[in-house]
């Protein structure tokens, strides 16, 4: 069977404290992963925690956030470098702000979400799920990005 490319599972759940399984590796399949996330925080403190692999029970990423901070993985803009103002690939990672507004086209605050830039190898039954813990985000994006193949 030919391979797959591109948004292997997604989810836009704000419920809280729910484990969501957004992918499995398929039987006889691998799969190389990037996870591309962006939650707006609720009016409470709220973690976020990623499973990622076999037995997918262990968190790879988990953090603590404060009430109503934003989170996401991509880049914003720096003050320091030349030219000022630059939104650089190598600060790219996992970025916290207050006042990320996904739906409002007219927000002055400059970001841009991209995937975390870490590879993940899976084999066949491995997953990627998501929590978001103790306070409900106002709205959340999260999706597994890559390539699966035959294994």
């Amino acid at each position: 069977m030919a391979a797959k490319i591109g948004i292997l599972g997604e989810s836009t759940s704000v419920s809280v404290n729910v484990t969501t399984t957004l992918y499995t590796v398929p039987a006889d399949k691998a799969a190389r992963i990037r996870v591309l996330w962006v939650v707006e925080g609720g009016a409470g403190t709220w973690r976020m925690n990623l499973f990622i692999g076999s037995p997918g029970t262990e968190i790879t990423y988990h953090e603590q956030y404060a009430s109503g901070d934003d989170a996401f993985s991509g880049t914003l803009p720096q003050s320091t470098p030349d030219p000022p103002l630059s939104t650089l690939a190598s600060l790219a990672g996992m970025q916290e702000l207050t006042g990320l507004t996904l739906t409002n086209v007219g927000d002055t605050v400059a970001w841009l979400i991209t995937p975390f830039p870490v590879d993940y190898y899976l084999s066949t039954g491995d997953t990627v799920k998501v929590q978001v813990a103790d306070t409900a985000a106002v709205d959340f994006l999260i999706q597994v990005q890559g390539v699966e193949d035959d294994a």
